[in-house]
């Protein structure tokens, strides 16, 4: 028969709970540089040795949280280049939690317009439009084969009153010869923005390249 007193201390031993342990986040996956404007999900891997139900809590500083689905959030990225960063905190059924956090670069967003080589006929114009935000920067390299050309870079409302041979104030206004040179815009307001090969002037037909990018701030 076993002694009374080993019974009661097995049935106290089998009456304690083992203490509860915190989760362990082990990874958040995802990137950690992206482009301005741009998201990206985190997906935060965990192990829980009480095996419960976990909750996730995550925050940011810099750029929007959205689409939360427990263990995984999307991130969206702020408008310009900098950093941004992203935390999140997983919380047991007993309120045990653990957190972790990290940065992100955010990088300029840059974006290839046009990529050109042509003639343009003497008395005349090649000209491309596209959107640029504010803050944007319009730059690239030109160059001609055969002789010297002007690059315009216009708002809409100055390459109208251009065109229709009125007086107008190009933002950008360089010649380009045939050793070829680079050349930049910032925009300061947002709105359709022309880049012109003129020839307007030019004593013949000349060949010319051209090579356009806009990048964000």
């Amino acid at each position: 028969m076993v002694p009374l007193c080993v019974v009661l201390l097995l049935l106290a031993l089998a009456g304690c709970q083992q203490p509860k342990e915190v989760p362990v986040i082990l990874s958040v996956n995802g990137s950690r540089s992206v482009v301005a404007r741009d998201t990206v999900d985190y997906t935060c891997i965990v192990s829980d040795p009480n095996r419960e139900p976990l909750s996730y809590s995550w925050s940011q500083s810099g750029g929007s949280l959205g689409w939360n689905w427990g263990n995984t959030v999307r991130w969206f990225a702020p408008e310009s280049s900098g950093g941004g960063a992203v935390r999140v905190t997983v919380t047991n059924e007993d309120g045990l939690s653990a957190s972790d956090s990290f940065t992100v670069t955010v990088r300029a967003e840059t974006t290839g317009v046009l990529f050109w080589d042509a003639a343009v006929k003497s008395d005349d114009y090649q000209e491309w439009s596209d959107s640029v935000r504010a803050g944007y920067r319009i730059y690239g390299s030109c160059g001609s084969d055969s002789g010297r050309v002007h690059l315009k870079v216009m708002d809409d409302s100055s390459f109208t009153r251009w065109a229709n041979g009125q007086s107008a104030t190009p933002l950008l206004d360089s010649i380009m010869s045939d050793k070829g040179a680079n050349f930049s815009a910032r925009i300061g307001t947002p709105g359709l923005y022309h880049i012109i090969i003129d020839n307007k002037h030019g004593a013949r037909d000349y060949n010319y390249w051209l090579n356009v990018w806009k990048a964000g701030p």
